[in-house]
């Protein structure tokens, strides 16, 4: 996804202990993005898919929007593909989240 200028400006100044978090918005946002295009859909079909307002969607698109896992497994269900993928490393002893691609 070609990313805004303006978007990438705000990221440059997000406080270090949040741009974690704000990245991880950011990825999930790239995903959506990702998976409607792939699927010649737009933010206004997504929204009629969830039964929001096309002026939500947007703003949930903007990165900003701290996204629940409720909202996360609504739009996985909507566009009937994954987001999220929780993985575990049983050979080291870790696990983790991340982004589908």
């Amino acid at each position: 996804m070609k990313r805004s200028k303006i978007l990438e400006e705000r990221r440059e100044h997000v406080n270090p202990e949040v741009r974690g978090r704000v990245e991880l918005s950011f990825m999930i946002v790239d995903r959506i993005h990702e998976i409607l295009t792939a699927r010649g859909l737009r933010q206004k079909d997504l929204a009629i898919m969830l039964g929001k307002s096309e002026a939500e969607i947007s703003k949930w698109m903007r990165g900003t929007h701290n996204f629940t896992i409720d909202t996360i497994v609504s739009i996985e269900d909507a566009l009937q593909s994954p987001i999220l993928r929780i993985y575990s490393d049983t050979k080291n002893g870790t696990q983790g989240t991340r982004i589908i691609s």
